[in-house]
């Protein structure tokens, strides 16, 4: 592994050894970012930008046992590949906010299969992160004191549109059936990355109905969230974003609204425990506040 240079927005920069640096002594000289009330960070890594080097340094160094065994029951490379950069990339961050080692993050599940961290230090109890992949993409949302969700899809997946019967709402079908042939793949994604984003802040997975709340997108750069009475819930309570991370991507962040609270959204891009270096957040849409 070559000497690599960490890249920051505000033009610091920090080098980083070769395999010869203990990732103790790495993450000391780096130093901890900020995560104030309302800040969201986003973290993305494309799969395909990891070499096959750096990832079987990553492996040996950062992974527990548990990450290698199912590593290992992957039957294709390519899914081996993205789930090593996904773990990297959470072991990574989350290191960036808290004084806590790479490889000595522990996390557990709740029930509906969403994880949390398992750890005692102040500077963790109040960690939010969300992670999302693609084939391409591998995505962490991180915030402090709130709930948030995040989803990216590939825009070249071929999307069954059938199943939109079984997951989208009525307003939602009747939007998809409207538009031409042609662009329905992407609008099926439109919707489908919002409604992962929100049940993914929720925490509660598929056991929240999908038909039970949509989103409506005629309005220019605008999203419109609404949900059934059932779900207890109010689109005043959740902000929703959609952005592409490439042109061959679609990603959408949920977060929790905190009443007195202003929002910052700052984007990275990173090759883990390699590089990072600010990314623009081109807003497609935003639901109102």
């Amino acid at each position: 592994m070559a000497i690599a240079t960490i890249l920051f927005e505000n033009d610091k920069s920090i080098s980083m050894p070769d395999t010869a640096m203990p990732l103790t002594r790495w993450h000391q000289d780096q130093g901890l970012l900020a995560l104030h009330p309302g800040q969201i960070d986003i973290w993305v890594a494309f799969v395909a930008e990891v070499s096959d080097a750096d990832l079987a340094v990553q492996f040996d160094r950062v992974l527990i046992e548990d990450e290698r065994q199912q590593h290992a029951k992957f039957r294709f490379e390519k899914d081996r590949r993205r789930y090593l950069v996904t773990r990297s990339l959470v072991r990574y961050v989350l290191s960036r906010y808290a004084p806590v080692q790479p490889a000595d993050w522990r996390f557990a599940s709740s029930d509906f299969g969403r994880p949390f961290i398992v750890d005692p230090h102040s500077a963790v109890q109040d960690l939010t992160f969300n992670i999302s992949h693609s084939d391409q993409v591998v995505m962490l949302g991180m915030t402090r004191g709130r709930q948030l969700g995040i989803d990216v899809e590939d825009l070249r997946r071929n999307v069954p549109l059938d199943i939109a019967e079984s997951c989208f709402s009525a307003i939602e079908i009747e939007q998809l059936r409207s538009l031409p042939p042609a662009v329905q793949q992407q609008r099926f994604l439109d919707f489908w990355t919002l409604k992962e984003s929100y049940i993914k802040a929720r925490g509660k997975g598929l056991s929240l109905p999908l038909e039970k709340f949509g989103f409506e997108l005629s309005a220019e750069r605008q999203v419109h969230a609404y949900f059934d009475a059932s779900l207890n819930d109010s689109p005043r309570n959740w902000t929703f974003w959609q952005w592409r991370p490439s042109e061959a991507n679609i990603a959408a962040l949920c977060v929790e609204n905190t009443p007195g609270i202003a929002r910052q959204i700052s984007v990275r891009r990173t090759l883990p425990f390699l590089w990072e270096e600010g990314m623009a957040f081109d807003v497609l849409r935003v639901s109102p506040t």
